[in-house]
């Protein structure tokens, strides 16, 4: 049955698959999420560009952009779940296996339904999405 081994960072993510519990990976899918890497003040603009509200003080819209751009990896993470909730329901999925870094992590399984949370199987908190397939799989059990 068909194992799926997803690598990710808050920007960029591989879907690996594997027959069966001894069979190599193959990569069968590759996403970027490119609004993760833009600056915080391309996400949002304050609106009038000016600066100053009508009381002549300075108006700052941090607040805002770091908000916008810490919900971009939850906005990846979802995105990558539903990926992998689709292929779930095609029944093409037997066991998953996460590998990301310790934030994404978390918002990968905060975005997991129940179902294909079930089919979890492990989770490796590392960055390795650059990394090559030969060493992914020496991270992954010996046998998936």
């Amino acid at each position: 049955m068909p194992i799926l081994v997803l690598v990710a960072d808050g920007s960029r993510a591989r879907f690996l698959r594997a027959e069966d519990g001894g069979s190599p990976l193959v990569e069968t899918g590759d996403f970027v999420h490119p609004e993760s890497r833009l600056r915080q003040q391309d996400l949002v603009s304050s609106g009038s560009g000016s600066g100053r509200d009508s009381g002549g003080y300075g108006m700052h819209s941090m607040g805002h952009e770091n908000a916008a751009h810490r919900r971009q990896p939850e906005a990846f993470a979802r995105e990558l779940c539903d990926e992998i909730d689709r292929l779930r329901g095609k029944g093409s999925l037997y066991r998953i296996y996460l590998i990301a870094p310790p934030a994404f992590l978390g918002h990968l399984r905060a975005a997991l339904n129940k179902q294909s949370e079930d089919l979890v199987a492990g989770a490796i908190d590392k960055e390795l999405v650059t990394a090559s397939l030969d060493d992914i799989r020496s991270h992954l059990p010996k046998r998936l």
